[in-house]
């Protein structure tokens, strides 16, 4: 042979993403595609990596992700590319970039900013004037917020460049607040809808590939099954996903009681189920609590129970699947190390943390500040709802060294006082404590990585190894930002050995490739994308703890998207080949 390739990997253990057993060759790319695979000795190529003792695999793809609400600010996404994201699902729980009025939510990450524009005690407003927003905007970026649409969004993407796919959906959030504007607490009228449904079709014509919902969140919250299963037939004719972060806890604030989790996922089905639609359940976890926590048996029958709705609808020909957050004991896209943020509030309303500690001094602060939270208006400390917090909050650095090591719960029973006042009593003594947490099982999260339907979806950010917000209570990026799906892949496949490698693999590339219709990606294969990501499964692990997640993992050497080295060796190449992955058009 004297054919010669672009790149050519060399003595490699290949998993295909088939879900097949790992078989030993060379992959040959040619442009954007690979080319050949298998025994190609004797054949050269312009770049050649010898990757003997790595295992080659498709790029993973990220169901369940908000990196589009930062890829203009992180073309390069850092965090996701290191841990082997070739292509990430955007604009999940009901929140995109787009469509956008005179009215704008700004993304979660501008938190900063959104505190600048409109300060705020306990919940931040929903909705702020774009003009009032691109103000500030324009001072910390040097740009503003412009679009309009999603493809107007894409357009803003595609000048700038990006190193991972992405895959875009439409955020029902964005279509509701377009529509009702700051009259959304309510259920929309029928005309209402009939404009919701306009605005789903020009997302989907504009190349989106489906729609979320985020139940759980103002506007979504408010929604009722007809304007769900209404808009979801839009999507349906596009033979597109309805990707649901169904009902579980209600909005985040007083005043409403948590729902029963097993009715938001039948909710999720009962759409699919009128409209034919195919339907994505994100970060499904057991539907059935089971208290107290940590009875393995029960655990397994929870699990089992959720999984019988996912089986039955199923069988009845719903086309419903399901993604997994990888880190057993958080979600989400922030994280803090910070004790004092269960009472950001008070640190808000005082101005520091210095200050806080001062008025800590003050009696009637303090009552005030417990009155506060047993009365139910502190989502982010809700002795109602979570009635053991106390038990799984633990203090990791503090000046008053004999707090060290030691739960709330333990430091109120020591104290001989309410679980609050020693909270407060930490905090009084430093302000800057840090809290860390306590490990628990993670046996439900293996029993849902074994389902051969589900996914994995970070749930997180594209960012860099830098970001922190400077507004209580100084959030950082969750764990998952930078290393869940090597976690993953140590959990499951190394140290559980819940999933053998080719089929943890599968989960993560040719499943999430088949259901989002992602031609020739997820699959080692000649005429596939090259989406190949070099890794040593022997010692692949994230590197982040809750102290400090904001570290890249280890044992991901090389990253390909689309045939253009990415990570080389651990390290970011600097290379945007990432594409949008519209709709309609090839992926």
């Amino acid at each position: 042979m004297t054919e010669e390739f672009d790149i050519l990997i060399r003595d490699v253990t290949i998993v295909d993403g088939t879900g097949g057993a790992p078989f030993k060759g060379s992959i040959g790319v040619t442009g954007d595609r690979i080319s050949a695979v298998g025994d190609l000795r004797g054949v050269s190529g312009e770049r050649v990596i010898e990757a003997k003792g790595l295992t080659a695999t498709p790029g993973f793809i990220d169901v369940h992700n908000h990196g589009d609400l930062t890829i203009l600010y992180y073309p390069r996404a850092e965090g996701f590319v290191h841990q082997g994201i070739t292509t990430f699902v955007g604009g999940n729980c009901g929140t995109s970039p787009a469509p956008l009025g005179d009215l704008i939510s700004p993304g979660y990450f501008l938190i900063d900013l959104r505190f600048e524009v409109a300060p705020y005690k306990y919940y931040p407003p929903l909705l702020l004037p774009r003009e009032l927003v691109n103000e500030k905007h324009r001072e910390l970026y040097g740009w503003e917020i412009d679009w309009h649409t999603m493809g107007e969004f894409f357009q803003r993407v595609e000048e700038r460049g990006i190193s991972p796919n992405y895959v875009p959906l439409v955020g029902h959030g964005e279509i509701r607040s377009l529509v009702m504007g700051e009259d959304y607490a309510r259920r929309a009228e029928k005309e209402e809808v009939e404009e919701m449904k306009e605005q789903v079709h020009k997302a989907m014509e504009e190349g989106c590939r489906g729609m979320s919902v985020g139940r759980d969140y103002e506007p979504g919250y408010y929604a009722d099954l007809e304007e769900l299963v209404a808009l979801a037939e839009v999507v349906a004719e596009y033979g597109g996903i309805y990707a649901s972060h169904s009902l579980r806890t209600g909005p985040r604030k007083p005043g409403t009681r948590p729902p029963v989790k097993v009715n938001g996922v039948l909710e999720a089905i009962e759409v699919g189920r009128r409209t034919g639609v195919s339907v994505q359940i994100s970060h499904l976890g057991p539907l059935y609590d089971v208290t107290p926590a940590g009875q393995p048996a029960l655990t397994r029958a929870a699990v089992e129970a959720t999984f019988k709705l996912i089986d039955d609808a199923r069988k009845e020909g719903i086309d419903v699947n399901f993604d997994v957050i990888p880190h057993h004991m958080t979600g989400g896209i922030y994280s803090t190390p910070y004790l004092a943020a269960l009472l950001a509030p008070w640190i808000r309303e005082t101005g520091s943390v210095e200050q806080f500690a001062r008025a800590l001094r003050m009696a009637e602060f303090r009552e005030e500040v417990k009155e506060t939270i047993y009365s139910g208006k502190w989502y982010g400390l809700n002795p109602y709802l979570r009635p053991e917090w106390a038990k799984g909050v633990l203090v990791a650095e503090c000046a008053e060294k004999r707090f060290e090591g030691k739960s709330i719960a333990e430091i109120a029973g020591e104290l001989d006082v309410d679980p609050v006042d020693a909270l407060m009593e930490v905090l009084a003594a430093d302000p800057l404590t840090k809290t860390g947490r306590r490990e628990r099982s993670d046996e439900a999260k293996m029993l849902f990585y074994t389902h051969p339907e589900g996914m994995v979806g970070v749930d997180t950010f594209a960012i860099d190894d830098k970001w922190e917000s400077k507004t209580p209570p100084w959030y950082r990026p969750n764990e998952n930002s930078y290393g869940g799906f090597p976690r993953y892949f140590r959990t499951a496949v190394r140290e559980r050995k819940v999933l053998p490698l080719e089929e943890a693999v599968r989960k993560v590339t040719s499943l999430p490739a088949r259901k989002f219709k992602l031609r020739d990606r997820g699959i080692i294969k000649p005429g596939a994308y090259a989406d190949i990501v070099l890794m040593d499964p022997e010692i692949v692990t994230d590197m982040g703890d809750h102290l400090e997640p904001r570290r890249y993992p280890k044992g991901i050497e090389y990253v390909l998207v689309n045939g253009v080295l990415v990570v080389e060796k651990g390290r970011h190449t600097g290379a945007r080949p990432g594409r949008i992955l519209k709709r309609g058009e090839e992926s």
